[in-house]
């Protein structure tokens, strides 16, 4: 157990600029996948990589409990489709919609390294306003006049992602590019941090997952061989404290308000309400919520029904403007998620419990 509550410092706010920084479109997560290798390596994790592109790290315990902690490495993208005759290219969006794209600057990811580029639009036609775009009004523009030298830059098939950017506003609203899922990524490093400290009698397990946003592809392969008994997984849920929120249908979930915890299909009701206990005893904030739909939707989906089945929870932190340029999650948030996981594994570790419903 922790003996002081877990605070969110400069150097995880360093952190998390950082993650925000890396360019990791959905299928191409290898710059992500390096930096995590390197940062969990030097817990003392032994680290390992699949034909997927997933990342597993592990303490080696072999004994005891197998717990996991799973966050997805990939963001959404665009990905061209086509090179027009005068250089602009036609694009598949992958999580992206025409709206919240219009006119971003983007980064995309070739053999050659990162290129530059802008979405274009017709700014003197009925789609020059967000309300009423379509995929085929948008293109990329590499700020080139001709395919040819479209070409020397990059090829079809080429994924791009909005250009990164962070900021913090009122010192605990976190704002930046790819928050989903690199607030969960850090809740997931903080938390091997924290617990490759107190040597914990229990297997623990890392797995920086590929592929979630183009259907949880990743988890499945990353936790075959594995087989964790535990596996929270961390990523964002939408944020309901907002104008024309559906709290009807999810429930209300607010930033600043503590981590939120989905009462879904998939996830462990007894893991769920261990969780929720512990958070009440140490005053860690959390939320509960229903999400928006009754299961899918993140790596718990598929985690829960690997092998013989998986005890899986998700620890999610509130996020507003997801899939967009710029996401919002808040401070607090992430401390209490970090919070939460350290006092529910170092539990779990020290005392047997039955999870089965």
């Amino acid at each position: 157990m922790m003996n002081t509550p877990y605070p969110f410092t400069a150097s995880v706010e360093q952190c998390l600029r950082q993650l925000t920084g890396i360019v990791s479109p959905t299928m191409n997560e290898a710059s992500m996948r390096a930096f995590l290798s390197e940062r969990l390596s030097a817990f003392g994790l032994k680290v390992e990589s699949d034909i997927l592109g997933n990342l597993h790290a592990s303490n080696g315990v072999t004994q005891g409990r197998q717990i996991a902690l799973m966050a997805h490495i990939d963001t959404v993208a665009l990905q061209i489709s086509s090179i027009l005759p005068n250089g602009m290219c036609t694009l598949r969006y992958i999580g992206l919609r025409p709206h919240v794209a219009l006119g971003q600057p983007m980064k995309v990811v070739t053999a050659n390294g990162i290129v530059d580029g802008v979405i274009g639009f017709d700014t003197t036609s009925q789609y020059g306003q967000p309300k009423g775009l379509v995929e085929e009004d948008l293109w990329l523009d590499l700020g080139v006049s001709s395919a040819a030298e479209t070409r020397q830059l990059v090829e079809i098939g080429d994924t791009a992602v909005l250009a990164p950017r962070f900021e913090i506003m009122n010192d605990k609203y976190l704002c930046g590019t790819g928050l989903d899922d690199r607030v969960g990524v850090l809740v997931m490093l903080e938390t091997a941090r924290l617990l490759m400290e107190q040597q914990l009698p229990v297997g623990l397990h890392f797995y920086g997952t590929a592929q979630e946003e183009v259907g949880l592809r990743g988890v499945k392969t990353a936790i075959s061989g594995h087989e964790p008994e535990v596996c929270f997984v961390l990523d964002v849920d939408y944020a309901t404290d907002m104008p024309a929120a559906h709290e009807n249908q999810s429930g209300r979930l607010a930033l600043g308000q503590g981590v939120g915890v989905h009462v879904k299909a998939d996830n462990n009701p007894v893991l769920r309400e261990l969780a929720c206990r512990l958070a009440r005893e140490h005053d860690i904030p959390y939320q509960k919520s229903i999400g928006r739909n009754v299961y899918g939707g993140t790596d718990a989906a598929v985690a829960q029904i690997c092998g013989e089945g998986i005890a899986t929870m998700n620890v999610n932190i509130p996020c507003r403007y997801m899939h967009s340029p710029v996401e919002m999650c808040h401070a607090n948030d992430v401390a209490a998620a970090v919070n939460m996981l350290v006092e529910t594994i170092s539990f779990l570790a020290l005392n047997p419990c039955d999870l089965r419903p």
